[in-house]
């Protein structure tokens, strides 16, 4: 590969990784509205999804999202979920409000 080959190919990796960051702040931008329309129901989900069966890899998101739903109101779930740290990218990643997207006509 030549140096030019490799620059190109690095600047294409490079735009498809800001792209991809992108989609997914807008994703979990969509499900914070929902959250924030529906929050009761939101966290009610939300209990939902942690007190299922896991993973061992998922224990420590789990435990986690259930401290955070205990201690923090919607909107500063909403944050958690729409803030672009990447420290926080890994908790915003592994929420568990999917089903505020997929179950619409039950509230969010």
């Amino acid at each position: 590969m030549t140096p030019i080959e490799y620059s190109e190919l690095t600047k294409a990796k490079n735009l498809a990784a800001d792209a991809h960051k992108l989609r997914k702040l807008r994703f979990r931008e969509r499900i914070a509205d929902a959250i924030l329309a529906n929050p009761d129901w939101s966290y009610a989900k939300a209990q939902e999804t942690l007190n299922k069966e896991t993973a061992v890899w998922q224990q420590w998101s789990r435990t986690a999202w259930k401290s955070l739903l205990a201690s923090k109101n919607p909107r500063e779930i909403a944050l958690i979920l729409t803030n672009p740290d990447p420290e926080l990218e890994a908790l915003a990643d592994s929420h568990p409000f999917a089903a505020c997207l997929t179950l619409q006509s039950n509230g969010c």
